[in-house]
């Protein structure tokens, strides 16, 4: 071409400023890509986090009404063992006053301690001739 002498430093310079003109557009749009790329990963964290907020909304009722129940069973324990337990505590005190009189009264009283695992006696022989 007769003009390329003058339109190679043309070009070369056109292209330059296009180079200059893209990169800052190429980044932009990886920036862009990247945040849109976070923004999609925050809204599937999200999503999973609000399932796992429905399963214990829903499960709180039935646990609701499973703690009333076993508050209703305690409350049924209690009755039941309190004249139980008063009971016992009575037995205790009565057992420690028969110490004391046998005591005051001067019976000896010696404990035999069980024998661990000590074979039953062996019943006595009939009398012959009866």
């Amino acid at each position: 071409m007769v003009f390329d002498f003058v339109l190679k430093p043309v070009r070369s310079v056109v292209r330059a400023v296009t180079e200059d003109a893209v990169k800052p557009l190429e980044r932009t749009e990886r920036e862009t890509l990247d945040a849109v790329t976070a923004i999609d990963r925050a809204t599937e964290s999200i999503e999973r986090h609000v399932e796992v907020i429905e399963t214990l909304a829903t499960s709180v009722g039935p646990l609701t009404a499973s703690v009333d129940r076993l508050t209703e069973t305690m409350r049924e324990l209690v009755e039941v063992l309190g004249p139980l337990a008063a009971a016992e505590h009575e037995f205790h005190r009565a057992e420690h006053d028969a110490e004391r009189a046998e005591h005051f009264l001067g019976f000896r009283r010696h404990r035999k301690a069980p024998e661990p695992d000590a074979p039953a006696p062996a019943p006595a022989p009939a009398p012959e001739g009866s």
